[in-house]
């Protein structure tokens, strides 16, 4: 007997007719059970960290692995000494708080990873595996929303701060 295994790649269903090893017949498997996992957490998990490594790019003075960026509102030509130790040990909170950030994602989407590759390990039917997949996703979607939500009320808090720091030097 042969198993229609629909994979989803890049937003399209790629449907793969064969025998999947652990779900038929072991011997004549043309993808592994194991294989069919892991290009699903790459699709899934890998586009989640790829959109928050470019966020982080983006929210941060320095860049993320040395990237740089071009910030909005420069530190004033006028602007005193102290202003401008100010402005970059806030510059320093707000790098080090979006990293945190990252961080906590990266952890959520490795917890949910590990639980998908257990729980997808175990099915024997194509259709359960794509249901932990359907699961996997909304985790993702999830923790990525939390991540987005947290990172506008840090540039929010980051914004604040700076307006009120500029405002004291005039």
């Amino acid at each position: 007997t042969e198993t229609v295994i629909m994979l989803r790649y890049l937003g399209f269903t790629l449907v793969v007719v064969g025998t999947v090893a652990g779900l038929n017949d072991p011997a004549s498997a043309s993808i592994t059970a194991e294989e069919m996992i892991q290009g699903i957490i790459v699709d899934v998990i890998g586009d989640a960290v790829e959109s928050a490594t470019d966020e982080v790019r983006r929210n941060t003075w320095g860049g993320y692995e040395g990237v740089e960026i071009s910030v909005d509102g420069a530190i004033p030509d006028d602007a005193t000494d102290e202003t401008r130790r100010e402005l970059a040990q806030l510059n320093h909170e707000h790098d080090r708080r979006i990293a945190e950030l990252a961080d906590e994602l990266h952890r959520k989407l490795e917890k949910a990873e590990r639980e998908f590759a257990g729980d997808a390990a175990n099915e024997d039917k194509p259709e359960k595996v794509e249901a932990k997949w359907d699961k996997l996703q909304e985790k993702t979607d999830a923790a990525y929303a939390k991540f987005e939500e947290k990172m506008a009320e840090e540039n929010e808090r980051f914004a604040e701060k700076r307006n009120a720091i500029l405002a004291r030097a005039h």
